[in-house]
């Protein structure tokens, strides 16, 4: 079955409708894509820079008035008119940003939002002249006498400055504000990228943990009908542990992370059952270190390696045969080894072949979890039983535990 046939229909509908929010970010106001509390931050920075640019204009025409003429007058003289026509563009430029992310132009909307834009700046040359008409008077040159406010002021004003203010200040903002509607683009994809690709390996452990359950349960309720016709008492303890066991599984259905610690109580009610089959056949050693017993590891990760080495391990062998558990710490890592002294086999297909669902969904899952950090192996020889180790990126934690096992004697 692959992946996609085991996400349920539910889990694809809610990841399609994750895709669609984010696809509406294009169709958003400049103010969404700024962010509201980011409005003031562009009006501050927006006098900022246009204060700076007013300052380094004066500088260079009081500079240029005192090589060339002899009487070049005051520096306020220098800054007054460029301050005063900056700081109009200084208040007009964040309403031109928000217009810009409003109406952008890209290959889709071109023929309607380029002539908006064209009309947006003459709206913003026909704004700094109005305002520039009344905040302060326009003198004559060869009378030294102020011109009248008027339409004929405006009109002087509009197409004296309508060049410069369409390709010298609207048109670098309306850049500006493409290049921010696309670096915002390029973090939202980003973002839909990172959130996708991790409800999708929420999903896909999901999946692979369904997977394991009812293999577990159903190779458990196929031990028990071995012992229903032979030995009833023997059957119904192993289905009183079967219900302690069923409890836990129910109790970490919801996490795929759990301890090393609990991992071993559910793997040694898992045992019990085994050695009520087996009986005296099978003999498990455990040597946990405990230091590793608060690890985090994957939810039904030993299991899954027990059931594997008793099938093909123990119950292979007429007097029977021994499986261990191993687990400790190495630098930041936790080595964790289950083996048994089976038969073993040489080839490394032939594992995958004869072990393959749980041993493979085991290892399919350990890839999800820690991507390259994880390693497991499997060594083996005919005749020189087989062990799997698997090695993890060492983290500690707790989890909320609900329901106690009794405790489990003659396992170690």
């Amino acid at each position: 079955m692959s992946f996609h046939q085991a996400l349920p229909d539910s889990h694809l509908t809610k990841l399609g409708s994750i895709s669609e929010r984010f696809s509406r970010l294009r169709g958003q106001t400049g103010m969404r894509l700024l962010g509201r509390n980011s409005i003031w931050k562009v009006w501050l920075a927006s006098y900022a820079i246009w204060t700076f640019i007013a300052l380094t204009t004066s500088v260079s025409v009081y500079r240029l008035n005192l090589t060339y003429w002899k009487t070049p007058g005051t520096y306020w003289d220098a800054l007054r008119l460029p301050l005063i026509n900056d700081l109009i563009f200084a208040t007009l430029t964040p309403l031109v940003l928000l217009f810009a992310l409003r109406w952008r132009v890209d290959r889709t909307c071109w023929k309607t939002h380029l002539p908006t834009h064209f009309a947006g700046a003459i709206l913003f040359t026909a704004s700094h002249a109005v305002i520039r008409m009344l905040v302060y008077p326009v003198v004559d040159s060869m009378s030294k006498q102020p011109f009248p406010v008027g339409w004929s002021l405006f009109g002087r004003l509009f197409f004296y400055n309508l060049p410069d203010d369409c390709f010298s200040i609207y048109l670098p903002v309306v850049i500006i504000a493409h290049m921010i509607a696309y670096y915002q683009e390029s973090r939202s994809r980003e973002l839909r990228a990172s959130q996708l690709e991790t409800r999708l390996a929420q999903a896909q452990l999901r999946a692979l943990k369904s997977q394991l359950q009812p293999h577990f349960l159903f190779n458990t309720l196929h031990s028990i009908s071995t012992l229903m016709m032979t030995n009833v008492q023997a059957a119904d303890s192993m289905l009183v542990r079967l219900g302690d066991l069923l409890r836990l599984s129910l109790e970490n259905n919801a996490v795929q992370e759990t301890t090393l610690h609990r991992e071993m109580q559910f793997v040694e009610g898992y045992l019990e059952i085994e050695k009520v089959r087996f009986g005296n056949r099978l003999c498990v050693k455990c040597d946990v270190s405990p230091d590793t017993l608060d690890a985090n590891v994957p939810h039904l990760l030993l299991q899954p390696l027990v059931e594997n080495a008793i099938r093909h391990g123990t119950s292979k062998r007429i007097a029977g045969g021994e499986v261990w558990i191993t687990a400790a710490r190495e630098n930041d890592d936790v080595v964790i080894e289950v083996g048994d002294n089976g038969p073993g086999f040489s080839p490394i297909p032939e594992w995958n072949a004869k072990h393959g669902l749980g041993l493979n969904a085991t290892r399919e899952r350990l890839e999800v979890f820690y991507g390259a950090c994880q390693r497991l192996d499997i060594i083996s020889a005919p005749g020189r039983g087989t062990t799997v180790r698997v090695r993890l990126p060492y983290h500690a934690g707790t989890v909320p535990v609900m329901y106690q096992l009794e405790a489990i004697h003659g396992l170690r």
